[in-house]
């Protein structure tokens, strides 16, 4: 099992978090929700889709800061939409294996033109014969054509 990943991003927000919830207006919900979508982002990586908006303000709601132009039925709403087709961030991890949005991935699974960014240090960083691929393992082959492996750590 991996071990949980602490961020003092993360954590400030958590620790903004108001103590009652009775004196925590809807504008300031809505807006600590979309920080920390932001911050997962930062935090993560992009996962693309996730916003959060504020619905038509409920009974007895005034706040008329919390509304947007966003479209939205009643409540408070996390919307999760569909996750672009293709990853969005291609990388060997520092374990070695090779990974596309935090999920492993096979050497086929890599298209023509994709950068795979190589997280490793020491020896192994830039070596595609280490690299871990879901399906194989190690492989002695070279990447598939068009994909480029370059180090995160890479001063150009």
């Amino acid at each position: 099992m991996t071990k949980a990943k602490h961020d003092r991003l993360l954590a400030a927000l958590i620790a903004k978090l108001p103590t009652e919830a009775a004196q925590w207006p809807r504008a300031g919900r809505v807006a600590w929700l979309r920080m920390m979508a932001t911050a997962f982002d930062v935090v993560y990586g992009p996962c693309g889709g996730i916003r959060v908006e504020p619905d038509d303000a409920g009974p007895g709601d005034s706040d008329e800061g919390a509304k947007t132009s966003h479209h939205a039925p009643a409540g408070h709403r996390v919307t999760a939409q569909a996750a672009p087709r293709a990853p969005q961030r291609f990388y060997v991890d520092r374990d070695g294996f090779a990974m596309a949005d935090g999920k492993p991935i096979a050497m086929e699974d890599l298209p023509a033109g994709t950068v795979l960014w190589d997280e490793r240090v020491g020896i192994e960083c830039g070596d595609a014969g280490a690299i871990l691929w879901r399906d194989i393992g190690a492989s002695r082959r070279s990447l598939p054509p068009g994909v480029t492996l370059r180090p995160v750590f890479d001063e150009s």
